[in-house]
């Protein structure tokens, strides 16, 4: 007779732990039924692969040979296994997620919404905060973060672009003519997120025209690290603003801001799906490919 998969999953578990104890919490088993298993396994092969003593355990030989010729298969089973159990029964618990503030509220909120509505049994803990989160942790399942954001063994998904584009305040007179970009160089900004009174931004021609690109060197009294507070600082004249396209369409559509010079922006950002493990739980995977395909509907943020 074949040795019991019962047998040879417990074994796979006493190895990984090196404990028969620790091996029998996660298995949710007595103690004396882990070591009953593994005599009996040892019997069945007629083969010595353990060494067990008060301190440790330690593989034989021919124990760390078995081992590696049994653990990918246990592995293979307990996924199907998984699987089955996840198809035959509705996801459901809590998703912790995190995202800058002006992202939840403008783009994320929505799809939350309508994910939620056809998830009946699963349920969101959204973190907004600008602050960069330790997924790992805080025990945060999914971040959705704009800009070079991967530390780690974190794993990034890239959701869409990011466009920074030039506004300023509608009471702020003409817009500066196409040809004349250095001109930004002696108007106000409002900054964001930079040491001092002034930043170097580089700017991008659209590709209707001939590529070009340009470095300029902006100055202002204030600087902020969030750009819906950049958004209300611009439209009430404090200066121009360098933000992502979703403040500038919000303060257009609202007879607030106006473009500038709209042929120029910057592109360099993107932003991204992060998230600390690729084994996700169900209810985690679902919610990460509905941002997916959600976000694939969006030229950029």
């Amino acid at each position: 007779m074949p040795p019991s998969a019962d047998n040879i999953a417990t074994f796979v578990e006493v190895v990984r732990h090196q404990s028969l104890s620790a091996a029998a919490r996660g298995l949710g088993l007595p103690k004396s039924t882990v070591s009953r298993r593994l005599h009996r396994l040892e019997e069945e092969l007629d083969a010595k692969l353990l060494h067990r003593d008060a301190r440790k355990i330690t593989l034989t030989s021919t124990g760390r040979r078995f081992y590696e010729s049994v653990v990918g298969a246990v592995d293979a089973l307990d996924a199907a296994v998984e699987a089955l159990e996840q198809s035959s029964k509705a996801p459901r618990g809590t998703i912790r997620i995190t995202t800058p503030p002006d992202l939840g509220r403008m783009v994320l909120a929505p799809m939350f919404v309508a994910f939620l509505e056809r998830h009946g049994d699963i349920a969101l803990d959204v973190m907004l905060t600008n602050r960069l989160v330790d997924l790992v942790a805080e025990g945060v399942e999914l971040a959705v973060r704009a800009g070079r954001v991967v530390k780690g063994d974190l794993i990034a998904r890239k959701l869409c672009d990011s466009e920074l584009q030039l506004a300023r305040a509608t009471q702020s007179g003409e817009p500066w003519p196409d040809d004349d970009i250095r001109s930004l160089e002696r108007q106000p900004f409002v900054l964001y997120r930079t040491a001092g009174r002034s930043q170097t931004i580089k700017l991008e021609r659209n590709a209707s025209k001939r590529a070009k690109s340009v470095e300029l060197t902006v100055s202002g009294r204030i600087n902020v690290d969030d750009y819906a507070a950049m958004a209300e600082l611009v439209a009430a004249g404090q200066g121009l603003g360098l933000m992502p396209g979703i403040h500038v369409r919000d303060g257009v559509q609202a007879g607030r801001l106006v473009r500038v010079l709209p042929e120029w922006s910057s592109r360099s950002a993107h932003v991204y799906l992060v998230y600390p493990s690729r084994q996700q739980p169900e209810r985690v995977r679902l919610l990460t490919e509905f941002l997916l395909a959600a976000f694939s509907k969006l030229e950029s943020v």
